[in-house]
């Protein structure tokens, strides 16, 4: 039995401390400081580091105003942490900033210079009564050491940044996520990643078409888009795909962008220039001749090209007919079954010529509003 007021914990190990401090919030963690001699040091060990500078309340209106003494507090303590040629690497730093305060953005920049972390996440909002704005062109300069870059947006519309230093040539993933995130037209193909090896594109909204070639991005593996919308439903967004090492595919649409039975009950959706309520791409063509996996779930276009593909080992295709999401001011629109019929013909007859035919009669089940096909390797 352990003595009266004896301090067990403070006995424990430093990694294990450290492990036990991973679980709460970093500024919780920092706190801990105040503890005894032992703890002074230890949140300098954690792997994880993450930043709040601006504290904002439900739908962007402010808790608190910005504070640039605040600010500076979370530079310095970041600065002692990487002082010195032995300190413990950040594994992971997010930072949570509004892309309007000049200030935040130039603290942004040394804390990700001053981190080098292997993963960076950036959380960029700004308030509500911005939240229409275009936030415009900027700049990010990435570390060598920070091979996984991820970034959101909250409120506003905000344009995926020119991406240059030592990072851009070592990227290896790459992630865009949230409604408010705009990719323009010639972005993806302006911008160069020899390295990058997966790509996420979540919830986002394209302003037109988009190309994803191995001209900019060679070494490209994996791609994933998922919820990807359009700006308005007259837009015409075509997507892109040839690259050569690709392996594996996955396009999905969970967010808003399901048809819903005939019968069900309406739900309208809310209007923003950012986002359509129903997403339909102009074009959608593939050439990868290495492909693997291949996921269609949910989505629609007016044309799927396919050029090449690889020897695939695992195949899914499931469309949804039905009355499509849609806001206030538009007419009612359906998907019949005959259009996700077509569809699924469509992509079957690009990623297996010859044995579409085959394939439609053994692997597609169907009922009074959805198809489905799915494949495996052992029925390939």
């Amino acid at each position: 039995m352990a003595r009266k007021g004896k301090d067990l914990i403070s006995q424990l190990p430093d990694d294990i401390l450290v492990h036990i401090l991973s679980m709460v919030r970093y500024k919780e963690a920092v706190r801990t400081t105040v503890v005894s001699r032992r703890w002074k040091h230890l949140h300098t060990k954690l792997p994880a580091v993450s930043f709040t500078m601006s504290v904002l309340g439900l739908q962007g209106s402010p808790l608190s105003t910005q504070s640039k003494q605040r600010v500076e507090s979370m530079a310095r303590t970041l600065r002692r942490r990487c002082a010195g040629p032995d300190h413990d690497t950040v594994q992971r730093l997010r930072l949570s900033y509004r892309k309007d305060v000049p200030m935040e953005c130039r603290y942004a920049d040394e804390f990700i210079a001053l981190a080098a972390a292997s993963s960076l996440v950036l959380f960029l909002n700004c308030p509500k009564n911005l939240r229409n704005n275009d936030a415009g062109p900027w700049s990010l300069h990435l570390p060598a050491a920070t091979p996984c870059l991820s970034m959101e947006s909250c409120w506003y519309s905000v344009r995926p940044p020119h991406v240059h230093g030592p990072g851009a040539s070592a990227l290896k993933s790459l992630t865009f996520k949230d409604s408010f995130m705009v990719l323009h037209p010639g972005y993806l193909q302006d911008t160069a990643f020899p390295s990058l090896e997966e790509l996420q594109i979540s919830g986002c909204t394209l302003s037109g078409s988009i190309e994803i070639t191995s001209a900019t991005m060679p070494r490209l593996k994996h791609l994933r888009i998922v919820d990807v919308s359009i700006i308005s439903l007259g837009t015409e967004a075509a997507i892109t795909v040839l690259a050569d090492e690709l392996a594996t595919l996955r396009v999905s649409c969970h967010d808003g962008g399901k048809p819903d039975p005939p019968s069900s009950h309406e739900m309208l959706c809310v209007e923003t220039p950012f986002r359509a309520s129903f997403t339909e791409y102009s074009c959608f063509r593939l050439r990868s001749p290495k492909l693997r996996v291949f996921e269609w779930r949910c989505c629609y276009a007016k044309e799927v090209r396919v050029d090449a593909v690889g020897r695939l080992s695992d195949v899914v295709i499931e469309l949804f007919a039905g009355r499509l999401p849609r806001c206030y001011n538009e007419a009612k629109r359906f998907l019949q079954m005959e259009d996700c019929d077509k569809l699924m013909k469509h992509i079957l007859q690009g990623i297996m010529p010859g044995r579409w035919k085959y394939v439609q009669r053994n692997f597609i089940e169907c009922d009074e509003l959805r198809l489905r096909c799915e494949i495996t390797e052992y029925d390939m």
